[in-house]
């Protein structure tokens, strides 16, 4: 069994040959100390059986660089600073037209991935800030949940503007023929939900409707934080599975695997706050052989970190991570 092959039959909530193993995001500093700065190479080096159909922004973008971005957010050295959008005409002007998103999709990346991964890894797309993060870092945090309350009209016109950016996304990667889609939208944090459920189920539970419509092969829909409360939402938006599911806020993978382990594939919960950022490698380990035994039966899970690899991490505890997840992950 191939790696595509494993992570399709996954995806049917059948049992592979072993459980697959995926990462959606790894940044630059990891990647320039495991794979020379190759975002395949990387990849390769970890036995992921994954391979994305493209990687990164175009040059075009301000997002997650200097200056304001095409949706009204301020960044400064990639790092988040605010958002500039206040009105209903601030809405029109931080609102770039969905041929846009086109310039996501570089030609000769998908074709080189494609030809090199296409029949023997799972490609996927990920990207980051879908409907309703995008929408609340262009007004900036505390202005969007204020207008939530005090100007609904406002918060209903920006999350429309972001669902149709993502599903002009989404659209773009079906074109490129991926075998599934990460969406990235953190909507909870430590204790919770950002917003009460009735709130997400009346402006963002409809829009997540759309967005999975919109698309032709399953979508994982990812987000930090204390999720379950909000996984029948996901169940009923049509999303195929979830990740990051952290175990340092209180998500039990094995909870979660027996509420909805036939419903949504599990991706993640490998910690990385307590586990990949340290040198211990029997700590390592021990939580590899948890996700394994936690989310393995039965299928439909694929071995993942609960966030992405970043720089503060151990390289040598993600090496052996995916190392270990992959001898102990046969069934």
């Amino acid at each position: 069994m191939n790696s595509r092959e494993r992570v399709l039959t996954t995806f049917r909530f059948k049992e592979p040959d072993r459980v697959p193993l995926f990462e959606a995001w790894i940044e630059g500093e990891i990647m320039d100390k495991i794979g020379s700065g190759d975002p395949y190479k990387t990849r390769e080096r970890l036995s992921l059986d994954c391979m994305p159909i493209a990687v990164g922004h175009p040059k075009t973008t301000n997002a997650w660089r200097t200056g304001i971005d095409e949706w009204g957010r301020i960044f400064k050295d990639h790092w988040y600073l605010g958002g500039v959008v206040k009105t209903l005409d601030d809405v029109e002007k931080y609102s770039p037209p969905l041929e846009y998103a086109e310039a996501w999709f570089p030609s000769e990346m998908m074709k080189e991935s494609r030809k090199r991964y296409g029949e023997t890894h799972a490609i996927y797309y990920a990207f980051h800030d879908v409907c309703f993060v995008l929408s609340y870092m262009s007004m900036g945090i505390q202005n969007f949940f204020v207008a939530i309350h005090r100007n609904r009209e406002l918060v209903e016109a920006l999350i429309r503007r972001s669902t149709d950016w993502s599903i002009a996304m989404i659209e773009q990667a079906n074109a490129a023929e991926v075998d599934f889609i990460m969406v990235g939208d953190d909507v909870a944090d430590s204790k919770g939900p950002m917003i009460s459920l009735e709130t997400f189920r009346d402006i963002v539970l409809p829009r997540y409707k759309e967005i999975v419509a919109a698309s032709e092969v399953p979508l994982i829909w990812h987000s930090d934080g204390q999720i379950e409360p909000l996984l029948p939402f996901i169940i009923e938006a049509g999303f195929a599975g979830v990740h990051a599911l952290e175990p340092d806020v209180g998500v039990n993978m094995g909870r979660v695997k027996e509420l909805y382990g036939n419903k949504l594939v599990l991706a993640g919960n490998l910690d990385v706050t307590n586990v990949l950022t340290k040198s211990d490698l029997g700590l390592v380990r021990k939580d590899v052989e948890r996700c394994i035994k936690q989310g393995a039966p039965g299928g439909g899970y694929l071995f993942s970190s609960s966030n992405s690899l970043f720089e503060s991490m151990h390289i040598e505890s993600i090496l052996e991570a995916y190392r270990y997840a992959q001898e102990i992950g046969y069934y």
